[in-house]
């Protein structure tokens, strides 16, 4: 038995989850058997609210990281929301059309997806010219189609308490400053009463990057980036081979073995 408390911390896509996006019957019985050793069990996603709701009853998170850390939740309660003001979205949207009219621009606000296009994925979202948002903060602004070199230029445009992420490789997210899966994971280790050096943290990507390095110890795919990889304190196997169960049971759970 593991008596120290701890925290796990889990990018979704390309991580925990399969490139069909599911979660192997493996990986869940591996997760039980964490939180019945007293494991605190995070996601921490750039995903929204929405599309987590599949893998909640599966794995059974104690919290969640949604937007790269734009919304925490502990136990399906919102305890932080770091957004954007509705002003600050509509001059960033501005800029961004005037400059790129081609761009495909999508905006978060309150769960649902406003979007100048149709998304190819079946995503439930709003068609929209952007005129009319809701008066609420946005958790996120995500920027496609055009080239990375075009999107990081559109930084010029991102007011100080803001900050633009590349994420997928070809994506581009504008979120609060106080928005990161690290600072997430800080936030959720004082909730939940546990020191950051017994934090472990899994992921594959650049939004991964700042948590696999800081965290206790960080686990980078071995289908992640060569970025993430270089600050990470291991590899584990790839998404398809269950790389974060199967790294959890040999090091953590073999014989109560006790890696952090």
């Amino acid at each position: 038995m593991i008596m120290q408390q701890k925290m796990i911390i889990t990018d979704l896509d390309r991580s925990l989850l399969k490139n069909d996006k599911t979660i192997s019957e493996y990986t869940k019985n591996i997760f039980e058997k964490c939180r019945k050793n007293g494991f605190v069990v995070i996601f921490a996603t750039a995903r929204p609210i929405r599309s987590v709701i599949n893998y909640m009853d599966t794995i059974k998170p104690n919290g969640v990281i949604y937007h790269n850390g734009a919304i925490i939740t502990v136990n399906g309660k919102i305890i932080s929301q770091y957004g954007i003001s509705p002003l600050k979205t509509k001059d960033i949207i501005k800029n961004i059309e005037n400059e790129y009219s081609e761009a495909t621009i999508s905006v978060e606000i309150n769960d649902v997806m406003y979007t100048n296009f149709i998304p190819p994925d079946n995503s439930v979202y709003i068609k929209t010219d952007f005129n009319k948002l809701p008066e609420f903060n946005a958790d996120k602004i995500i920027l496609g189609t055009i080239s990375l070199e075009k999107i990081k230029k559109l930084e010029k445009y991102v007011p100080q308490d803001l900050y633009l992420e590349i994420n997928d490789g070809k994506y581009g997210f504008i979120v609060n400053k106080n928005a990161s899966k690290w600072l997430g994971i800080i936030e959720l280790s004082k909730y939940f009463g546990i020191e950051l050096e017994h934090t472990i943290a899994f992921g594959d990507d650049i939004n991964d990057l700042t948590m696999i390095k800081n965290s206790g110890k960080g686990i980078c795919m071995k289908n992640g980036l060569d970025e993430v990889k270089l600050v990470a304190d291991e590899i584990c196997e790839d998404n398809e081979n269950d790389g974060i169960a199967k790294w959890i049971e040999e090091n953590i759970l073999k014989n109560g073995q006790n890696c952090i």
